[in-house]
């Protein structure tokens, strides 16, 4: 992904089309209401919550069934790596290399862990949290700074789901909103207020960035140009 195509319109049309193409945002509204906008993970009700919204965000393995499982897991991750992790006002545009690695090995302990059980041919069959939902639970607790991804997403950018490769992917990410941060101070404002910018009060930069993502790279949408966004402008 050249991250210098990124324009703020694009960005703009890319959040209305996600929202018109997914209800994504609508199960995140609820997680954050249930949660006040703060995820706690020593709260039962939080991690209930957070188990549906995984499901809602695509995470079938793990199934209802099995969300007592994968919370318990959660739990005695959080109590080991994800304390460690730096607070929830921090963005990533501002997070240093030791910083990145905290939460790439975070993110590589809770990947491993067990999100389910299966039985196949009388055997039981441990079932990981994996890279996708671990990549989730970790937007879910610190959303201005650790983004989500999908296979295709980690496809895309050479990534194979393993805490190096996240490393990689959260510096790649991070590059990117520096340079979103220069575009919107080219327009007079800083990246804090890109959300309300685009009508998106309750959001976080990197949900955008996100949504920008899953609509070029997951569905694979090719955004219009600059050139014919000022013909359209230009139209009315």
């Amino acid at each position: 992904m050249n991250y210098e195509n990124v324009t703020l319109c694009k960005m703009a049309l890319a959040s209305t089309m996600y929202d018109s193409l997914t209800p994504f945002n609508y199960s995140l509204a609820l997680l954050n209401s249930t949660t006040a906008g703060s995820m706690d993970l020593t709260n039962p009700e939080h991690r209930i919550a957070l188990m549906k919204w995984l499901n809602d965000w695509g995470c079938r393995h793990l199934s209802e069934k099995q969300h007592e499982v994968a919370s318990h897991s959660i739990l005695n991750w959080y109590q080991v790596d994800g304390a460690s992790l730096f607070t929830n006002e921090k963005p990533l545009w501002d997070l240093g290399g030791h910083e990145l690695e905290v939460a790439s090995n975070a993110y590589g302990s809770l990947k491993d862990g067990t999100g389910a059980w299966r039985v196949r041919g009388g055997r039981k069959l441990e079932v990981h949290i994996g890279a996708t939902a671990a990549s989730k639970i970790l937007f879910a607790i610190r959303p201005k700074a650790l983004m989500p991804w999908d296979e295709t997403m980690r496809i895309s950018f050479e990534c194979d789901g393993s805490p190096e490769s996240y490393f990689k992917y959260l510096i790649t990410i991070r590059n990117l909103t520096l340079h979103i941060g220069d575009l919107c101070r080219n327009k007079g404002f800083q990246i804090d207020d890109l959300p309300q910018k685009l009508g998106r009060p309750n959001s976080t930069v990197l949900a955008l960035v996100n949504e920008y993502i899953w609509v070029t790279e997951t569905r694979k949408v090719e955004l219009p140009s600059s050139e014919t966004f000022t013909q359209w402008a230009w139209l009315g």
